[in-house]
C-alpha cells in the first residue's frame, strides 16, 4: 500500500524530529540529517497525490533551513502526517 509507506516515512521524520526535542540517545541529530529525512518524504510519489501534504513537508524542510525550533517542525510533520491519512480516507 502506497500510503502506508508515505506514512511511514513521515513518522520516521517525526521519530528523528522527536529525538532531538526529547533529548534523547547520547548522538546529536543535526538540521542535516533532519533535513535529509523530511526530503525523503518529498521524494515519494504518494506525497503528491494528497493535497496539502507537500505543502507541509515543504513547510517543515524550510523550518528546518531556518533555525526553528525542532517541537515547531515535529507539529508541521504531524500536519502532514493528519493530511496524508485524511486524503487516503477521502479517496
Amino acid at each position: 500500500m502506497q500510503g502506508r509507506s508515505a506514512a511511514e516515512r513521515i513518522r520516521k521524520a517525526i521519530a528523528v524530529v522527536n529525538a532531538v526535542v526529547d533529548g534523547a540517545g547520547d548522538e546529536e541529530i543535526t538540521p542535516t540529517e533532519i533535513a535529509e529525512a523530511i526530503r525523503d518524504c518529498l521524494e515519494l510519489p504518494e506525497t503528491a497525490n494528497v493535497p496539502n501534504v507537500r505543502k507541509f513537508l515543504g513547510e517543515a524542510l524550510d523550518a528546518t533551513s531556518d533555525g526553528m525550533p525542532a517541537d515547531f517542525v515535529a507539529m508541521t510533520l504531524y500536519a502532514a502526517l493528519g493530511a496524508l491519512q485524511e486524503g487516503h480516507l477521502l479517496n
